[in-house]
């Protein structure tokens, strides 16, 4: 029964997320940055990479010279931008610019020959299988197994978060960074580290999101090197061939692309977590700290087996640094707290009824918020404030809570074994 009733609330949570952001966000999103704001048409995330792409594959042309960026910014402004003198971050307009590694347009080059608006479709629906496959992935990595409708229900309450929703909605490449990272920790736990290296080269699309992650598999592999070098020749040898390929495609591509992160800073850079919660000079100290501490859990966890706790624990601890030290401040990057709240549920009966509250009402914020604005609000009905992003509050918290339910969890202790565990293990029960 407890089981029906998990599956009935993540489908009524999936239900009233998603009917909000069709009915209301989506619309407000549009009223906001296209009919008051700058915006001829607001695009998405994936119009740029898309446009890059063509131009690079059809036309032979530079996708980070100013003529394809201003082809683009007409597309999503109609006109071309020019930022005012001294403009900060915050009052610069997004240029639009292709800021990813030359190789990310081998991803979309099976659609460049496509309308925008077939692609817009269909890469919602494989960035939404890759993300539940992700999640699948994530399931067997940690060796805990519920019962089908159990990780359904996951499943479902996963789509419907605010960060994955974001991602979604703006069709962001990170998903697939984020498939592909959970595709690489279940290879070495299944000890495939060929495939592991190649995944993770190819999660390097995103290199902000994956470079602590891929720290942590650099320092595992030295752990044992004779048995784990086969993860390092396969992600160098992989990565050298992207690059290579995109050095025969345009020639100096890494000079471009590095030209336009400095640009891309200008106009788009957020602090980290820490240096916003904090300020620049308490946030740098203790990201220093953190990086330090990193690397000696690194080394101290070096030689644990790719299959156990340790190492998930580890990539855990990498994924939510991640998240407080790196310039992530965008809803979607929060994807890569998926590993570390699943092991908040697979670990759930450690936990005190306050922690346990704390995480339920993370887990409901969005779906009731999102039930009453529904309520209130009709389309075209938009009130003049941003309560409109009510739903996606509680989820700005999420990177600092996460770690002090771990850490309450490690306090309480860590049952024998919980692996093949049942549905007793989720909120609740």
């Amino acid at each position: 029964m407890k089981i029906r009733l998990w599956l009935l609330l993540s489908l009524f949570v999936t239900a009233a997320t998603w009917l909000y952001v069709y009915r209301i966000l989506g619309p407000w999103r549009h009223y906001v940055n296209v009919e008051i704001g700058t915006m001829k048409a607001d695009l998405g995330d994936l119009y740029t990479p898309w446009v890059a792409s063509r131009e690079l594959l059809i036309y032979k042309r530079n996708p980070y010279s100013p003529e394809v960026t201003h082809e683009i910014q007409m597309a999503f402004y109609g006109r071309v931008i020019t930022q005012p003198p001294g403009a900060s971050a915050e009052a610069a307009v997004d240029e639009q610019r292709f800021a990813y590694p030359v190789y990310a347009i081998f991803f979309l080059a099976p659609t460049v020959h496509w309308t925008f608006a077939a692609v817009q479709t269909w890469v919602l629906v494989v960035l939404a299988l890759l993300t539940a496959s992700g999640v699948l992935l994530w399931f067997d990595t940690l060796h805990w197994l519920p019962s089908w409708p159990a990780i359904a229900a996951v499943v479902l309450f996963v789509l419907s978060a605010p960060p994955v929703i974001q991602g979604l909605r703006l069709r962001q490449l990170g998903l697939l960074a984020g498939f592909l990272l959970a595709l690489a920790a279940w290879c070495v736990s299944r000890n495939y580290l060929w495939t592991a290296g190649v995944a993770l080269a190819l999660s390097t699309i995103k290199p902000q999101m994956m470079v602590l992650p891929l720290l942590w598999f650099l320092c595992w592999a030295l752990g044992d090197w004779r048995k784990r070098w086969p993860l390092i020749a396969a992600f160098s040898c992989t990565l050298a061939a992207l690059v290579g390929a995109g050095e025969l495609m345009l020639p100096g591509w890494p000079r471009y692309f590095l030209e336009g992160l400095q640009a891309y800073r200008k106009y788009t850079y957020r602090p980290p977590l820490f240096e916003l919660a904090l300020g620049n000079i308490a946030g740098v100290i203790l990201s220093g700290a953190v990086f330090i501490g990193l690397l000696a859990l690194a080394w101290h966890n070096r030689k644990e087996t790719g299959d156990s706790r340790q190492f998930t624990m580890t990539l855990a601890i990498f994924l939510m640094a991640s998240m407080l030290t790196m310039p992530l401040l965008p809803l979607f990057n929060q994807l890569l707290l998926i590993l570390p709240a699943l092991i908040v549920l697979r670990d759930w009966e450690s936990l005190r009824a306050p922690a346990r509250y704390a995480f339920i009402a993370l887990l409901a914020w969005p779906s009731v918020t999102s039930a009453v604005l529904l309520f209130l609000f009709s389309p075209r009905s938009y009130p003049s404030s941003r309560i409109l992003l009510l739903p996606s509050l509680l989820s700005l918290f999420l990177p600092f809570i996460l770690p002090l339910l771990l850490i309450r969890r490690h306090n309480l202790g860590i049952p024998a074994s919980t692996d093949n565990g049942d549905i007793q293990q989720l909120p609740g029960n």
